[in-house]
Order: structure tokens, then sequence, then C-alpha cells
């Protein structure tokens, strides 16, 4: 019986452990969620470039956050917190 429990102690543990972690950057969203399609330039791959010459960069921060949080044509909904989102939008416009 004490094995059950120390095997079910040490699960719920695990499963706490194991939980998403928070971004602590603006640098560290971008790297980890963005950069794959829009480069760690922000030139664009498979994304379009979001630069400080693109279209994008005239748009307020509610375009920004519906694009990221909803995702717009072939880009998909990203899954970040409301910080994580600043965080990111912050660090790509202070790029600019």
């Amino acid at each position: 019986m004490k094995k059950i429990y120390l095997l079910l102690l040490l699960f719920l543990f695990g499963c706490n452990q194991s939980g998403f972690e928070e971004f602590q950057s603006g640098k560290e969203v971008y790297e980890a969620r963005c950069s794959a399609c829009h480069a760690p330039d922000f030139k664009g791959r498979v994304g379009p470039s979001i630069d400080s010459n693109s279209p994008s960069a005239k748009m307020p921060d509610t375009y920004w956050i519906q694009t990221i949080t909803k995702g717009k044509g072939s880009m998909p909904a990203v899954r970040l917190n409301e910080n994580e989102v600043e965080l990111v939008i912050e660090y790509i416009k202070s790029s600019y």
C-alpha cells in the first residue's frame, strides 16, 4: 500500500513539474515560437517579414494581438499567455 502512495505522489509531483514554463522575455518568446517562420532578423522565411519595412510595422497592437492569438492566413494561432504576447510584441517593435 505504501508503494502505491509513493508512486501516486511521484506521479503527481512529476505532473506539476512538467507544466508549461512561462517565457521571461520577448526575445525568448520570439526565438522559441516565431523565428522559425519569421527569421531571427525579422526578415521572413516561410512567414512574411515583420521588420520595420513591413506593412505590419505600422499596425496597432490590437492587430498584433489578434494575429498572434487567432492566427491569420497560413499563420496558426500561437498558444501564449497574455504576458508573453505583450512581451513578444514589445520585443519585435523595439527592433525597429
